[in-house]
């Protein structure tokens, strides 16, 4: 086989299998308005103004159903009223008798550099008052001391259901000059362990005075 002859055989294999017509194919006529019964002309279209309409009625509800979203979760989540709430404690000695700690690093909002002489503060409300349970001053690297807080002992962890928590809660509270505040708040800190906050501290626009707004984080209590 020459290679003319295998070009056009695989010439007629494409035509076949992608349905275009020969040269020679004659074009298909458009109807002729006698021809056209199905309706007024529209180009080489017609429109048939008395077909039935299937996107409607009981056959196509039940062919096409609207889809059912009612196991679809939605709700993303927000923070309610009740996240706002800070842990509260009978009284101080319910805070635990052994030691847990908390390291807190405090960077710029994009952590391109730390933010040196921020103010940080831990506290925890026992008996209907705030207490300050530790406070420092962050270094040239954006870290604050490491803070030892009181806490329940780890024998409560073993328990497979402690009668209370086997750790505790507190609130860490940043403060720096040009920059919102920020709070993070129930961070659970157990004995023994150090618990790190990172902050992300935001710039206040020049247009802005004051540093009242607060940036909130809230925590969630482990499993």
């Amino acid at each position: 086989m020459n290679d003319k002859s295998q070009a056009e055989r695989y010439r007629q294999e494409m035509l076949r299998l992608y349905g275009k017509r020969r040269d020679d194919a004659p074009l298909p006529q458009p109807p002729s308005p006698a021809e056209n019964t199905a309706g007024e002309m529209d180009g080489h279209f017609s429109v048939d103004g008395d077909a039935p309409d299937h996107t409607e009625g009981e056959d196509y509800n039940t062919r096409f159903p609207e889809p059912d979203l009612s196991d679809i979760d939605t709700d993303t989540g927000s923070a309610g009223t009740e996240d706002s709430v800070p842990p509260e404690y009978p009284t101080g000695d319910s805070l635990g008798d052994s030691t847990g700690y908390i390291q807190v690093y405090v960077r710029t909002g994009d952590s391109s550099s730390a933010v040196e002489g921020a103010d940080v503060m831990v506290t925890a409300i026992a008996d209907g008052q705030r207490l300050i349970l530790a406070s420092g001053v962050t270094d040239i690297s954006g870290a604050a001391p490491r803070f030892s807080v009181p806490v329940p002992s780890s024998d409560l962890s073993q328990a497979p259901d402690p009668s209370s928590r086997p750790y505790s809660l507190y609130d860490i509270s940043v403060t720096a000059e040009g920059y919102f505040n920020a709070r993070s708040v129930d961070v659970p800190v157990f004995e023994g362990i150090t618990s790190v906050q990172d902050f992300s501290m935001i710039p206040v626009p020049s247009m802005m005075s004051s540093r009242d707004e607060t940036v909130t984080y809230f925590n969630q209590e482990p499993f």
